[in-house]
């Protein structure tokens, strides 16, 4: 038995090569794509040198954004103590431009105005979605030909080592490629 996690859209689209990043980078249709990850997942692209890299609904709700009074350009950040240090400005200010009491602070304005929770750590970060479990049972249901028993079979290495008989020969049978092998087959329910 093997277990895995299902990769999905959301970590192959900022995994640099993959597929679903060409797509959304250097493709004649790069735009297009973009907008129908977005329309499907959430979020938002944000532009990185000379690539996009896409923040999920989840850091987007717990992150910040603000605007520059004389570009007109969004700025999103998530830890407000890195943004204010990169611009040199204070975290008291910035939260005052998020919660309304200032309009502007050293050409920086809010986006959006968050209301003041009233209790200290009253406020639930969004989660991640969780992904995706498989398990993977690596065994089969066999049938002897002779006798008519039906047997499952966890592990086939294991088996096969066990009854001297030739491993991948087994599990060919056990994947369909073979119909047959030292008088084991597939078993078959719906098969008289």
């Amino acid at each position: 038995m093997e277990s895995y996690y299902l990769k999905n859209d959301q970590e192959e689209v900022n995994k640099k090569g993959s597929k679903i990043w060409i797509m959304m980078n250097d493709n004649s249709r790069a735009k297009i794509c973009r907008e129908h990850f977005i329309i499907k997942h959430g979020g938002f692209f944000a532009k990185e040198g000379k690539h996009w890299k896409w923040t999920s609904p989840a850091k987007e709700k717990n992150g910040y954004w603000l605007k520059r009074v004389d570009t007109g350009e969004k700025v999103f950040f998530e830890t407000m103590k890195e943004f204010c240090h990169k611009y040199d400005i204070l975290p008291v200010k910035v939260c005052e431009l998020l919660n309304g009491k200032r309009k502007t602070y050293k050409g920086w304005t809010a986006v959006e105005i968050r209301a003041v929770k009233d209790t200290v750590g009253s406020h639930e970060k969004a989660k991640e979605p969780e992904k995706a479990k498989v398990t993977v049972y690596n065994g089969a249901t066999f049938q002897n030909t002779i006798t008519k028993e039906v047997f499952y079979i966890e592990n086939i290495s294991k088996y096969a080592k066990e009854h001297n008989i030739n491993e991948s020969n087994l599990y060919k049978v056990a994947t369909g490629k073979a119909k047959s092998y030292k008088n084991l087959k597939l078993y078959n329910p719906l098969e008289p």
